[in-house]
């Protein structure tokens, strides 16, 4: 390690103890402040001034190039933070944005307020400089940003300086009921051209949890948690058009919802958060594939009630929330078809009739959470395609889903965590129950870690009442220029949590271990930061308790002066690997050849009105003529500081792969083996984000994706008792002499929504969908020719109209009480 670098390393350790916690006095109003930006008040001159901001990017530990003054003043109703952050006018940057999205074109201040000074749980709080306002709860390093909280901010320029002023109900945020508060705070800034992030007290490039290393905030005293209830009624109306089926149906329909949301403080620490019959009709259009693997594939979560607030809740890993309403797991499906029944008209989602979220933690740093909630019936049409006979199915009683969680605070920024999901169904269904815990233990410096967990997974009501188990310990050095880690992660082969978790596969054995080297001020002029890793992981299945595969990947990720990145990747097999998932069939598995995939990517600097994001990938296989290839280019245009486009593509390709023969038709010959092919196969992904923001509280924003799929099989094997494939005479075609395995298969999207924050926390929201999926024959078609075909098969089409309004208790009755007067 060369002398610099030992300097810096050194640095890192020490620079809390060396800099101290800085410490800052809350000053005692009694007068009212008015929230314009101005701070002209004048018990702004009498608080304490927090200044001399350090950098965390570019240069950790530099003195910020421009001052920041910031002032706290608290009364007994919010907390109030006026900053003056110094600039020149010119260069303060005029860049409009979405609330939430601090993307790196923005001047941002904002505030870090962890008040129990746990140093794991918090709240964040920003304002652009042109007012735009961004909230999240923090969880040691994770920010939340799914959070919208309900505050108010102001933002005025002036000749030195554009100034914030920020007012922070207590009813926005969680404290305990004490005399006298002892809050962490941390100011931080981020000046746009200098492509700079300062904050007031520093932070250690090398250590994630910003909370851990917040200064203190005193003064605070004799302020009484508040009744913390909110009602969020909703009203929505829906046009949707469907286009015309093979019997000529479609047309018009129409629908006309209303429902509420309720927030309500049981204590000052705990938070109960109901939605009754909830509306997500508005919710982005998930980002569909064809799926040609054994696994199912795991989406996003868009609806905001379980993003929301939900960070105890996803802790463990035990809870995916969209198996709630939208996606039963293939393990209920599959048990409910006979023969070679396949499920068609299954809907996207049943009606969640009611949710509850209760969480909060307690002042001894015990986090307690209880999800609960309740969805309708859903129904599909089985198929038998041997004699074509229908029948409806009940895929999904009316089924309760519950979560239960409790989450210990630690010393050192660790903890212990107990994790419960349970899903009951109505009828002959069978229930589920999950238990999981998990322990992080940090070391007093949090150079060092071990981390564990352990899970049961239980169902009744099947014949076999099957019980798995699965486990995980891992050792870690997480501080300094070096770290890495090694871990053991086992599985038995009927663990299965995906009733209300997910969890790709189970039957396995993991050993991995990794090492990575992280230099934030690299002794070259040219570079910013450089970081290097390398991961190794050696896998058997748990049974039979055989070898599967070792896997190598490594990277390294450098980052320029002016913010410009690179980076190069790999990753391969060591072996010829073991599948036994592939084939779809318990006790068979398919040999797989030896791989090495290799590449490259760019990234230039965002904070330019160009951005360019590129990266190209090629794999060799080991077999035959089997090769594969992608690539990617992203465009990031921001045409002026209120119009913002991203332009997606991106291709992947696959010759003389192998694998599983998927059927898309009704072939005419049967086998009575199993079946895999040699198929090329080509993807496409092209993808447009707009934002057009008009003010601070109003934008709209549009986003549309084309993904298509085409796969064409040159011939097909028998997989053999020995993994091995061995070419057979099978011509893979349908009744009608067509192939039932090429297919050609598009979806196409598009999201537009207005969105309008009227008042804080009540919002306006106008919305169109749009939708086409298809699948056909026309593999050889070319893009634009297959787009128009796509756009021409008929498209449904709705247009929403939702207005949320929220109603605080505590302002009704300030202006109840102001009417009687």
């Amino acid at each position: 390690m060369s002398r610099i670098n030992l300097y810096f390393f050194i640095f890192c350790l020490i620079s809390p103890s060396l800099f101290g916690q800085k410490q800052l006095e809350a000053f005692a109003i009694k007068e009212k402040i008015i929230i314009d930006g101005k701070l002209t008040e004048i018990d702004w001159e009498k608080a304490q001034v927090a200044e001399n901001f350090t950098q965390l990017k570019p240069s950790p530990g530099s003195p910020a190039t421009q001052n920041t003054k910031v002032r706290v003043l608290y009364d007994d109703e919010a907390i109030y933070i006026g900053a003056y952050c110094f600039d020149h006018v010119d260069s303060i940057s005029k860049v409009l944005s979405l609330r939430d999205d601090l993307n790196a074109n923005l001047d941002v201040f904002g505030v870090l307020i962890d008040t129990y000074n746990d140093d794991q749980n918090g709240f964040y709080f920003s304002v652009t400089s042109r007012g735009v306002q961004s909230d999240a709860k923090v969880i040691s390093e994770d920010f939340n940003d799914q959070l919208n909280l309900v505050w108010t901010s102001a933002v005025e320029i002036n000749q030195n300086a554009w100034v914030v002023e920020m007012k922070i109900p207590y009813s926005a945020i969680r404290f305990p009921k004490v005399e006298i508060q002892n809050w962490g705070i941390n100011f931080t800034r981020q000046i746009s051209r200098n492509r700079e992030e300062n904050m007031w007290n520093p932070i250690s490039p090398d250590f994630d949890n910003y909370l851990a290393q917040c200064g203190n905030l005193s003064g605070i005293k004799g302020i009484e948690p508040p009744l913390r209830l909110a009602f969020m009624p909703y009203i929505s109306g829906y046009v949707d058009h469907f286009p015309k089926d093979q019997n000529g149906t479609g047309g018009f329909s129409r629908s006309f919802n209303g429902g509420m949301d309720i927030k309500y403080g049981v204590n000052e620490a705990f938070t109960l958060d109901m939605t009754l019959v909830p509306d997500f009709g508005q919710v982005v259009f998930d980002n569909q594939v064809l799926n040609l693997s054994p696994f199912e594939i795991q989406f996003n979560e868009n609806r905001q009630f379980f993003t929301e607030g939900t960070e105890l809740f996803n802790k463990s890993g035990l809870f995916y929330s969209r198996r709630i309403g939208i996606q039963a797991p293939y393990s209920v499906l599959k048990t409910l078809l006979e023969g070679n029944e396949y499920l068609d008209n299954v809907p996207s989602s049943s009606q969640l009739y009611n949710a509850t979220k209760f969480s909060g933690r307690m002042s001894n740093g015990l986090g307690v959470g209880v999800f609960n909630g309740i969805t309708a019936q859903q129904f599909a049409t089985a198929i038998n395609p041997d004699n074509g006979t229908e029948r409806e199915v009940l895929i999904s009683p009316v089924t309760n889903y519950n979560v239960i969680v409790l989450d210990q605070n630690l010393k050192n920024n660790s903890s212990v965590t107990f994790t419960n999901t349970n899903v009951l169904r109505a009828g002959s269904f069978y229930d589920a129950n999950v238990s999981k815990v998990n322990f992080l233990i940090n070391t007093e410096n949090n150079n060092y870690s071990l981390s564990g967990s352990s899970s049961l997974s239980h169902k009744t009501g099947e014949i076999d009442d099957p019980t798995g188990v699965n486990w995980f310990l891992q050792a870690a050095k997480q501080r300094g220029a070096w770290v890495g880690s090694i871990s053991y992660f086992e599985e038995d082969d009927t663990y299965d949590p995906n009733d209300l978790g997910f969890n790709s596969n189970n039957n396995r054995k993991i050993t991995s271990a990794s090492l990575s080297y992280r230099n934030f001020q690299p002794r070259w002029t040219l570079l910013n930061r450089l970081i290097t890793n390398i991961n190794a992981s050696y896998n058997r299945l748990f049974y039979p308790n055989v070898y599967t595969a070792t896997y190598l990947n490594g990277s390294a990720t450098l980052v320029t002066r002016e913010f410009d990145a690179a980076g190069i990747r790999f990753n391969s097999s060591v072996t010829e690997s073991y599948d036994y998932f592939e084939p779809r069939k318990q006790g068979s598995f398919f040999v797989r050849p030896t791989w090495f995939n290799s590449g490259v990517w760019i990234s230039t600097n965002y904070q330019k009105r160009l951005a360019i994001d590129a990266g190209i990938n090629y794999i060799y296989v080991g077999r035959n003529d089997w090769w594969e290839w992608n690539y990617r280019w992203s465009t990031r245009l921001r045409l002026t500081n209120t119009i913002f486009l991203i332009h997606d593509w991106e291709q992947s390709y696959q010759y003389n792969s192998e694998g599983y023969a998927v059927p898309f038709g009704n072939p005419a010959d049967e086998v009575d083996y199993i079946l895999f092919g040699n198929r090329n196969r080509i993807n496409i992904t092209n993808t447009l984000n707009l934002n057009y923001t008009m003010t601070n509280k109003m934008g709209i924003t549009f986003r549309l994706r084309h993904y298509r799929s085409g796969i064409r099989y040159n011939y097909f094997y028998e997989l053999m008792p020995d993994g091995r494939l061995e070419i057979r005479d099978y011509s893979g075609l349908d009744v009608n002499g067509e192939s039932a395995y090429n297919v050609n298969y598009n979806a196409f999207t598009i999201d537009f929504v207005y969105r309008w924050i009227f008042l804080p926390g009540s919002e306006l929201s106008l919305v169109w969908k749009n939708s086409i999926f298809q699948t056909d024959k026309k593999i050889d078609e070319k893009y634009f020719n297959n787009l128009q075909s796509t756009l021409e098969n008929g498209q449904l089409n709705s247009i929403s109209l939702k207005v949320l309004y929220w109603l605080d208790y505590q302002s009704l009755r300030k202006k109840s009480a102001t009417r009687s007067k």
